[in-house]
């Protein structure tokens, strides 16, 4: 059946997304596409970038899936498993080496992939103190909304915590010694999660509203007394009885039937606006970012182990999660030091030198 949008309420349609969404997850859900990025930094500021690809759908090894962008630029190698069940699986390899953040933020700005909606940047700066030198890689998605409202608002520190853990990480946790208080701060995180989400939805929308139309004659609601409405259209998001009913019961039961009548058409404007700006937060697909850096880690932002060398090894790791950058811009960085072994020794043979000075004139 074919769903004429035309006649929904532009309220309506800001809650049947995530129903949309929902039914492609149960249709889609037997493919499979895991999607793993290994940035290794170089002293010079170059970067040689890997991207692995493993799905059970030959369709995801298409450039327009991609999660980042790959291009023909790439050395690419694609390898094929049948397992006993004679389930097919590929995995796709590519490999560039950057010259410089510029390089790969140039890949972003033209990227056609499933990501292109997100704005996504790097950065990379190298700090000499004599001694050591000090390195520092990021990678930046901007947010998708310009409200504010933070999911530190909604979770606690240990929910917070386990929220931008990478997914394989929360996986393992909830498989582990301390499953069940694992599973039930998952359950309690995604409740609410869900409830921040329609706030920043709902949030976001009166702020456009008011934006476009505030100064409207006919506009007997101030902003101000909108935004006190916000919990009341979030609790009726949430509630979902009511989704089939938003034109008589929904908005009109908060705001009156006098400005739904009047307003009917500003609304869905808004509505239009909010699902175009939307856009990066609803097509995205998460994936598993890695940034391994030269010498030793001694901080970051990331999972992982600070203290060791990481070049040759495990890097720190991210999910690239689109939640985490819904209001807030989300920011992968790490930071390195390495020693710089020349200036020790021209400080020693300096010290060495003076030292041998101050005897010989003290003798004279």
């Amino acid at each position: 059946m074919i769903m004429n949008y035309k006649n929904i309420n532009a309220m309506n349609r800001i809650v049947k997304i995530s129903l949309i969404i929902l039914s492609m997850i149960m249709l889609f859900s037997c493919d499979y596409r895991k999607t793993h990025v290994i940035n290794t930094v170089h002293k010079d500021g170059s970067i040689t970038r890997k991207v692995s690809v493993k799905t059970n759908t030959r369709k995801y090894l298409e450039p327009k899936t991609y999660d980042v962008p790959v291009d023909n630029t790439w050395e690419i190698d694609i390898t094929m498993d049948v397992n006993e069940e004679n389930d097919t699986t590929w995995l796709l390899t590519a490999e560039k080496h950057f010259e410089s953040v510029d390089e790969l933020n140039e890949d972003y700005r033209n990227d056609n992939g499933n990501n292109r909606a997100m704005q996504r940047s790097a950065g990379f700066s190298k700090n000499f103190k004599w001694f050591t030198t000090v390195f520092r890689f990021n990678e930046t998605v901007e947010s998708t909304l310009n409200i504010s409202c933070p999911i530190s608002d909604f979770l606690s520190g240990e929910e917070l915590r386990f929220f931008y853990l990478p997914k394989d990480v929360k996986e393992d946790l909830k498989n582990g010694p301390d499953s069940i208080r694992i599973k039930q701060m998952a359950d309690s995180i995604d409740v609410k999660s869900e409830k921040w989400l329609w706030t920043c939805e709902m949030r976001q929308w009166i702020e456009i509203f008011y934006d476009l139309f505030e100064n409207d004659p006919r506009l007997k609601i101030s902003r101000k007394e909108m935004r006190s409405k916000e919990s009341q259209f979030v609790n009726k998001l949430m509630e979902g009885d009511s989704v089939g009913d938003l034109d008589s019961v929904f908005f009109p039961s908060i705001v009156g039937e006098e400005f739904y009548t009047s307003f009917r058409s500003e609304i869905n404007h808004t509505t239009t606006l909010l699902e175009e700006m939307d856009k990066s937060f609803w097509s995205s697909h998460e994936y598993d970012m890695e940034i391994r850096m030269p010498g030793k880690i001694i901080a970051s932002n990331g999972y992982g182990v600070t203290g060791q060398d990481s070049v040759d090894g495990e890097g720190i790791l991210w999910t690239v999660d689109p939640g985490y950058y819904l209001t807030e811009t989300f920011e992968m960085w790490a930071e390195s030091r390495v020693n710089n072994y020349f200036i020790w020794i021209i400080t020693g043979l300096f010290i060495v030198f003076v030292s041998g000075g101050f005897i010989l004139y003290r003798r004279k």
